[in-house]
């Protein structure tokens, strides 16, 4: 694959870059360059979104958290 220096549409760090490790259908190398810190393209599966860290999903209000549940006993006692 030749690189022509001048092309404003690629800018000479993507021109740079290592490229995707992946095939295409047709059995050809990706041309795409790889997500940072992976040998994938974004289309490829260099960095997937995937789900958050944690579960984040759980937090929806506050009535089941430890502060309220502190409160709650107190008030029991």
């Amino acid at each position: 694959m030749e690189i022509r220096p001048n092309n404003p549409m690629q800018p000479e760090i993507l021109a740079n870059a290592p490229r995707c490790g992946a095939k295409t259908r047709s059995g050809a190398p990706c041309r795409s360059p790889a997500v940072g810190g992976a040998a994938r393209c974004r289309m490829h599966g260099g960095k997937g979104s995937g789900a958050p860290r944690g579960n984040r999903n759980a937090w929806k209000h506050g009535a089941n958290s430890a502060e309220v549940a502190a409160i709650a006993r107190y008030l029991r006692k």
